[in-house]
């Protein structure tokens, strides 16, 4: 497991862009998929989405 649960990442839209900021919440190790916190634009509330690892990335902290 690369992140973990409660840790603050960015996602990358299927163009590996930025799309936002979510926070981890489940992690399944036998595909690598995490279950996010993710709000999208123009909501208030955050929806649960699963990504795959690979679009996820740590904030970069200056």
């Amino acid at each position: 497991m690369k992140f973990e649960n409660g840790q603050e990442v960015i996602v990358l839209n299927t163009e590996f862009k930025p799309a936002g900021n979510a926070i981890i919440r489940n992690f399944n190790e036998k595909t690598n998929i995490y279950e996010v916190a993710f709000i999208y634009p123009n909501k208030t509330l955050a929806d649960h989405i699963i990504i795959p690892e690979e679009r996820l990335l740590l904030p970069s902290h200056r």
